[in-house]
This record gives structure tokens, C-alpha cells and sequence, in this order.
């Protein structure tokens, strides 16, 4: 049997295939929006993310997660307005200033150096790993409940404690 002759038996089911994988696919229920500022995304420890600056202002407006395109930090005062552009995760909080900062930084990430990067790495697991716990509980609440939580309110005090303990 020739290559040819398998792959024309073939075709149907990778068709087949392609078609089960888009159905599967998730979308959000708010499309996100194109915005003028800029948007940088990397991979940190496991996560895939991007940082993006709505207004082009140098300041970090909002951080969401690639794969489900769900804002889950948002600048402190920015929530309305970060609102418009695609959907909030359930347990989104606002960005406390030490966060600010070091997201700030990765804006202009093609002007820093290797040791810069890894400065703010460390900065982002160090964060993470003090926020852990209530990003567990907050995540727990929501466990085997359907129902998406409402925005996020701008006082989130019990997680905004955790991430200023710095």
C-alpha cells in the first residue's frame, strides 16, 4: 500500500478527528476585544499568560490566562473598564502594588536583561506561592458549582492580604 492510497483512506477519519476537537472547544461567553495599548503573554511556572496595557499608558491593566481567555488580576480601579474587554475568572483580584510593578516591568520585556527576566520570575512564583492558599480556597468554593461567580468585587480583602505580605 502506497503512502498516497493510506493517506486518501486517511483523510476521513483525520476530518472526523478535527471536527470532534472543535466541538470541544471551549469559548468564553464574552468575546474578547481588541484594545489599543499592548499586549505581552509568556509561560510562568505552568500557567500561560499575558499582560496587557488597555491604554497604552505604560501600566499594566489587566493579566488573564491564554487558554481560557479569563481576566484573573486586574489593575486596582480598573475593574469596569477591564470589564468591557473579556470575561473575569471567578476568583479575579485586583492587582495589589507590588504585583503592579513587576507586571509593569514585562511590558518592556524585549528592552530587559536575562537577569531582569529572572528577577521578575522569581517576583511572580514568590507572589503566587504567598497568594497560593487563598487561590485554593477561593477555587474550592466554586468546585462542582456551575454557576460563575459575578465580577469580582474591588475589595477581596482576604487574597489581597495574602498577595501584600510580601
Amino acid at each position: 500500500m502506497s503512502i498516497l492510497s493510506l493517506c486518501k483512506k486517511m483523510r476521513p477519519i483525520l476530518l472526523s478527528v478535527v471536527l470532534v476537537l472543535a466541538a470541544c472547544a471551549q469559548t468564553p461567553s464574552i468575546a474578547p476585544q481588541q484594545v489599543a495599548g499592548k499586549t505581552v503573554c509568556d509561560t510562568y511556572l505552568i500557567q500561560s499568560m499575558c499582560v496587557q496595557d488597555l491604554q497604552g499608558d505604560g501600566v499594566v491593566d489587566l493579566i488573564y490566562f491564554t487558554d481560557t481567555e479569563e481576566i484573573f488580576m486586574y489593575r486596582s480601579g480598573k475593574r469596569d473598564s477591564v470589564a468591557e474587554v473579556m470575561p473575569f475568572h471567578r476568583c479575579a483580584v485586583p492587582l495589589n502594588a507590588g504585583m503592579q510593578a513587576t507586571t509593569n516591568r514585562i511590558l518592556n520585556r524585549e528592552d530587559l536583561s536575562l537577569t531582569e527576566e529572572l528577577s521578575i520570575t522569581m517576583e511572580l512564583i514568590t507572589n503566587y506561592l504567598a497568594a497560593k492558599p487563598s487561590i485554593d480556597a477561593c477555587n474550592a468554593r466554586f468546585e462542582g458549582n456551575s454557576d460563575e461567580a459575578e465580577l469580582p468585587s474591588e475589595g477581596f480583602s482576604q487574597f489581597e492580604e495574602d498577595w501584600d505580605a510580601e
